[in-house]
């Protein structure tokens, strides 16, 4: 008889804290709220203007699901939010689809081409950082480098690195993706400047 009231107890325990506990979110890295684009066809008959980002790499700590914050030396992981997918996958989609808009007349893919392409991209993050700060602000410290490598072994490779910093609200987790969102658009837009250059 004890042990089937201990099992009820552990039941109800088990139900109540599982009826407490908040519902876990899922949030993905956007490109925010933009406006649907009329129909447009690419015909990428030739390598000429393929350019593939290849997948970004950052640090191993960092690529998970988990929403991340730091609190001097110690990292704090979101009880309820979660990402849709680790960052080195949800970051290259982002860029890649950053970049697809700035130049519709490129083909600009992160699946591996078939042939070679014109231009491969290799991105590399060493840090992003988010440091928590007092009132629920969040500095984002973003050091990336990344090399544009063309088909053509005789011409040359194209590198470049930036550091920036960029702060906002992390009240919420939707906040700290926004806040991420935006520090991988302006690594985007330095990347683009270089890509902006082949031509």
């Amino acid at each position: 008889m004890n042990k089937i009231t201990t099992y009820c107890s552990l039941s109800i325990f088990a139900l109540l804290m599982g009826c407490a506990a908040p519902s876990l979110q899922y949030y993905t890295l956007t490109e925010g709220n933009i406006a649907p684009k009329p129909a447009q066809a690419f015909n990428a008959a030739n390598n000429a203007s393929v350019i593939y980002i290849a997948r970004v790499t950052v640090p191993d700590y960092l690529n998970t699901t988990d929403i991340t914050t730091r609190t001097g030396t110690e990292l704090n992981h979101s009880v309820n939010g979660r990402m849709s997918s680790i960052l080195s996958v949800g970051a290259t989609g982002l860029i890649t689809n950053l970049l697809t808009d700035k130049n519709p007349h490129l083909w600009i893919t992160d699946e591996a081409p078939a042939s070679p392409p014109a231009y491969q991209v290799r991105v590399n993050i060493r840090r992003f950082d988010l440091q928590a700060e007092a009132n629920k602000i969040g500095n984002l410290t973003l050091e990336a480098s990344w090399s544009i490598i063309p088909q053509n072994d005789k011409a040359p490779v194209q590198k470049q690195r930036t550091n920036f910093v960029v702060q906002g609200s992390i009240q919420t987790d939707n906040d700290i993706v926004k806040l991420e969102q935006n520090a991988l658009t302006q690594l985007t837009n330095n990347i683009n400047t270089t890509i902006q250059q082949l031509r």
